[in-house]
């Protein structure tokens, strides 16, 4: 059984991740025991760990990707912000309300800097957790690759 991360955004949230694993993905596994239940594992007798890092890696380049997408979003709303912004200011005095503009084109630049000051915090949020991701990969690699070798070196027959 996989070994479930909890991201804190909530629980039963389904992602493309959750599908059924395929026959050919790569998993990782850490203090595995046989399935005989036999050899060592330090500890009871239940399972080992089961992290499957090639669906971390998969999230986490989403997540990238969804950062990317995040950023074109923001980009077409700085667009028609400022578009609106001049279509209603385009027959009157530019600046204040009170020389002729629309005070709806000023609150529609304000909302537009509340929007891109929004993004940027979501586009780092998902920054931060997609490499948190990848770190994580890297360890369970990397533990894995390091447990293999201490069998290795401690098995008489190599």
């Amino acid at each position: 059984m996989p070994t479930t991360f909890t991201t804190g955004m909530g629980q039963g949230m389904s992602t493309p991740f959750d599908a059924p694993q395929h026959s050919g993905s790569t998993r990782t596994r850490l203090n595995s025991v046989p399935a005989d239940g036999g050899g060592g594992g330090g500890g009871g007798g239940g399972g080992g760990t089961n992290v499957d890092t090639q669906r971390l890696d998969e999230a986490a380049n989403a997540l990238v990707e969804l950062r990317g997408d995040t950023e074109n979003v923001d980009k077409g709303a700085d667009d028609d912000c400022l578009s609106a912004s001049r279509g209603l200011n385009k027959h009157s005095a530019g600046g204040m309300a009170e020389a002729g503009s629309w005070a709806t084109a000023g609150s529609l630049v304000t909302m537009d800097v509340r929007w891109g000051s929004q993004v940027i915090n979501l586009k780092s949020l998902l920054q931060e957790i997609s490499d948190k991701l990848h770190t994580t990969t890297g360890h369970y690699t990397r533990t894995e690759q390091e447990e293999q070798a201490r069998q290795h070196s401690i098995t008489p027959f190599g």
